[in-house]
């Protein structure tokens, strides 16, 4: 009998693998640098995108600011008051931007249509998601980052980031349990006044376009994720939601691939077969192809 996953949200895959705010305003380059480092040309294929973005002007720069969120990964687990707050206020002190951020992955500007498929433009983007396990006596542990921006500068900076707190701070404690896995996420808002300034944790400027923004879809054949034959056979059933990065040429990064949700191993697997072996439609910016995130639900239900 296929197994089930011990507390299902495990966000990293083995298969595929503050400083002040107010001192703390840079700009980051539309992907122009050429100088793109050779970890991350060897684990995607965008650089016909990165050249086709060189080609579309930017019709502005808008501000951005990345926050910070910790929670746990089992909806089920709850952290103790203030372990968030604490979290993020030792990370800022830990953390260092880089200096050199190109950028690739694009997300829709609104407004948007009501399927949320297209949108009047577009921004690049930031972001990071990381897991971690958080445990009773203060250590953090099982550490892995996920690029979901595209962004190996910026990723290894918040590993760097976290690796120093597991050596050398203590977390709070977590109660009555011996440990907790949790989620954390640095995602691009670009409304700052509606985020607590202890989230806060880089502001930047990112060029933003007026060319039509179309995001990435599925093939017409869709995703041939197979039912697992023992889960057939026990008659389980199963809904896996994924979120990952799909590159210009259509292919997943799989630096990306985060589970959001899913019960049983079987399933989950099935579901990376599937992605690894599919090509989506890319995103476009005008013309050009480009990265973007998307999050998909692939649902297994026996026949009546």
């Amino acid at each position: 009998m296929t197994a089930p996953v011990a507390g299902y949200n495990w966000a990293v895959l083995p298969r595929f693998r503050a400083v002040t705010l107010a001192a703390l305003a840079f700009a980051v380059a539309c992907a122009t640098n050429p100088q793109a480092n050779t970890r991350r040309a060897a684990r995607r294929s965008s650089a016909d995108s990165i050249g086709c973005l060189d080609t579309l002007l930017a019709a502005d720069t808008v501000s951005t600011i990345v926050k910070m969120s910790v929670a746990a990964r089992d909806l089920t687990d709850t952290l103790p008051p203030g372990f968030e707050d604490l979290f993020v206020e030792e990370f800022r002190l830990r953390f260092k931007v880089p200096a050199n951020l190109p950028l690739s992955v694009v997300s829709g500007s609104e407004p948007c249509d009501s399927l949320g498929s297209r949108c009047v433009g577009g921004a690049l983007s930031l972001g990071i998601v990381a897991v971690a396990t958080a445990h009773n006596d203060g250590k953090l542990t099982d550490i892995e980052v996920l690029d979901v921006a595209q962004t190996p500068h910026f990723a290894d900076s918040v590993n760097a980031a976290l690796q120093s707190m597991a050596r050398y701070w203590p977390l709070p404690p977590l109660g009555d349990v011996e440990s907790i896995p949790i989620v954390v996420r640095l995602v691009s808002e670009p409304a700052p006044d509606t985020v607590p300034a202890v989230r806060l944790v880089l502001k930047a400027k990112v060029p933003q376009y007026d060319w039509p923004f179309s995001f990435a879809s599925m093939p017409a054949a869709g995703v041939k994720a197979s039912y697992p034959f023992a889960a057939r056979l026990a008659g389980l059933e199963d809904s896996v939601s994924m979120a990952f990065t799909v590159n210009s040429d259509g292919t997943i990064d799989e630096q990306s691939i985060e589970l959001l949700t899913g019960t049983y191993r079987d399933f989950i697997s099935s579901v990376l077969e599937a992605l690894s072996r599919t090509r989506y439609h890319p995103a476009h910016l005008g013309d050009c192809a480009v990265a973007t995130r998307m999050r998909q639900r692939f649902l297994f239900k026996l026949p009546e």
